[in-house]
C-alpha cells in the first residue's frame, strides 16, 4: 500500500513592499505578507520596537532602503530598485523635495530623540546638534552626486550648494571633536594629518601622473584608430567603387564623366564637413546621396522622409545609408529609402532608414571576408556610432534596416534643437 507522500508546502511570497496596502510604504504590508502573519501584529511590532532606542525605526528604514516595490502583476516593478540597494532613488527623493525633506527628516530624527528622552533614555543633546548640521551637510552635498554631468546652466549653483555642504560637515565634525579634545590637541592633531597627507601626496604624484599619460595615450590611440576605420570605410565608400566603375565603363565617355563629378562631390563634401553653418537634416542628407547615387549608377532612388532630426550625429547613420543604395544600384537597379524620426522615452531623437530594393538578394555568410562593404561600411560603421543595422535579404530582395539614437548632450554640444 503506497504511503502518501508529506503535503508541499507552498513557497513564501518574496519579500516586496505591498502597493495595494500602504498608508505610508508597504513595508509592512510586505512584511507580514512574506511571513504570513496579520499586518497589524508587524506594524504593532515596529511600533514597540521604535520605543527600544529607535530599533523599529531604524529597522523600517533598512527595510524601505532594501525591499522593491511591487509592481502590478505581483513581480517586482520594473523600474523599481533591487535588493542591490535603493541609494539612487533615496537620493533623487532628496533632490527632488530639496531642502524641505532634510528639514523633515532631521525634525523626525529629534523628535525620535525627544520622545526617548522622555522615556528615561539616556539622550546627548550636547551631540544632536552637531550631527543635525552633519546629516543636512551630506544631504546637501550628495543631492548633487547624480547631477555632475548635467547642463551648464546650472553647475554654478550646484557648485555652491556642494561647497556649502562640505563646510558644514566639516564644521558639524569640528563642534564633534572640540566636545572630546581641547582646542590645542585639536589644531596639532590636524597639522600631523595635514602634513602627513602632503607626504602621501608626494609620494603618489609620480603614479597618478603616469597614470593620467597612460589614459591620454589610450584615448588617443583610440580615437586615431576609430578614424582610420571611418576613413577607410569612406574610401572604399567612394572612391575604390568609383574607379572600379570607371573601369567597367571606360568605353563610356559620358558614364565616365558622371562618375567623376558625382566622384568630385562627394569628396568636397567629406573633407569640407558640411561647412555650409548649421546641421543639415538628415533627409538633407539622405536627398544628396541619392542624387549622387543615381548620378553614379543610372538608376532611380526614391527617398521619403517623415519627420525631422538634423546633427552631426546623424553623418553615420546617412553614410551607412548611401553605402545601402550604392549597393542596391548595383545589384538591383532601383531601390526605395523610408526615413522615419521620433523621439523615446527620455526625449531623445531616434532615427530609423530602410533602403529596399527588388534585387535578387545575397547570403551575408557567403561574403568574402576581404569585401568590406556590407561588414564595415554599414554593419561596422552603425556599432561604432552606437547604432544598430538588420539585414533581411531573399529571392525577393533586400531590406537594409538602420537605427540611431541621438547621444547624451548631443544637443546641448550642438546648441540647436531638432523640431
Amino acid at each position: 500500500m503506497p504511503t502518501p507522500s508529506a503535503p508541499v508546502q507552498a513557497p513564501r511570497p518574496p519579500l516586496m513592499r505591498h502597493g495595494a496596502d500602504r498608508p505610508v510604504s508597504g513595508v509592512a504590508a510586505g512584511l507580514a505578507r512574506h511571513l504570513g502573519v496579520p499586518v497589524g501584529r508587524v506594524r504593532a511590532a515596529l511600533a514597540l520596537l521604535s520605543l527600544v532606542g529607535g530599533a523599529g525605526l531604524a529597522l523600517y528604514v533598512w527595510l524601505w532602503l532594501l525591499m522593491p516595490e511591487e509592481g502590478p502583476d505581483g513581480a517586482p516593478a520594473a523600474d523599481a530598485p533591487t535588493l542591490r540597494g535603493r541609494a539612487p532613488e533615496v537620493l533623487e527623493r532628496v533632490r527632488e523635495g530639496g531642502w524641505p525633506v532634510l528639514l523633515a527628516a532631521v525634525v523626525l530624527g529629534v523628535g525620535v530623540l525627544t520622545v526617548a528622552d522622555g522615556l528615561g533614555l539616556a539622550v546627548d543633546w550636547a551631540l544632536v546638534g552637531p550631527v543635525a548640521v552633519l546629516v543636512i551637510g551630506l544631504g546637501l552635498a550628495w543631492m548633487q552626486l547624480d547631477l555632475a554631468g548635467g547642463p551648464r546652466a546650472g553647475r554654478s549653483g550646484r557648485l555652491v550648494r556642494l561647497v556649502l555642504g562640505t563646510a558644514l560637515v566639516l564644521l558639524a565634525v569640528l563642534s564633534i571633536v572640540l566636545g572630546a579634545v581641547s582646542s590645542g590637541e585639536l589644531w596639532r592633531s590636524l597639522l600631523a594629518a595635514v602634513a602627513m597627507l602632503a607626504g602621501a601626496a608626494l609620494v603618489a604624484m609620480p603614479y597618478v601622473l603616469a597614470w593620467l599619460r597612460r589614459r591620454d595615450a589610450e584615448r588617443t590611440a583610440f580615437a586615431v584608430q576609430a578614424q582610420r576605420a571611418e576613413i577607410a570605410a569612406h574610401l572604399h565608400d567612394s572612391v575604390l567603387q568609383s574607379l572600379a566603375l570607371i573601369q567597367r565603363r571606360a568605353h563610356d565617355a559620358d558614364a565616365v564623366a558622371r562618375v567623376a563629378r558625382a566622384q568630385e562631390r562627394e569628396l568636397r563634401q567629406f573633407l569640407a564637413l558640411d561647412s555650409r553653418g548649421g546641421p543639415r537634416s538628415l533627409a538633407e542628407a539622405l536627398e544628396e546621396h541619392a542624387a549622387a547615387v543615381e548620378d553614379a549608377h543610372g538608376s532611380r532612388v526614391e527617398v521619403v522622409a517623415v519627420g525631422r532630426a538634423a546633427g552631426a550625429w546623424l553623418e553615420p547613420l546617412a553614410a551607412a545609408a548611401r553605402e545601402a543604395m550604392k549597393n542596391a544600384a548595383r545589384h538591383a537597379g532601383d531601390a526605395q529609402v523610408f526615413a522615419e524620426a521620433g523621439e523615446d522615452d527620455h526625449g531623445r531623437t531616434v532615427a530609423e532608414v530602410f533602403v529596399r530594393d527588388r534585387g535578387p538578394g545575397f547570403d551575408l555568410h557567403t561574403v568574402p571576408a576581404d569585401r568590406l562593404g556590407v561588414r564595415e561600411s554599414i554593419l561596422g560603421r552603425m556599432e561604432r556610432a552606437g547604432g544598430a543595422a538588420r539585414i533581411r535579404s531573399g529571392p525577393g530582395g533586400t531590406e537594409v534596416h538602420l537605427t540611431l539614437t541621438e547621444p547624451e548632450g548631443a544637443r546641448a554640444r550642438t546648441g540647436q534643437e531638432h523640431p
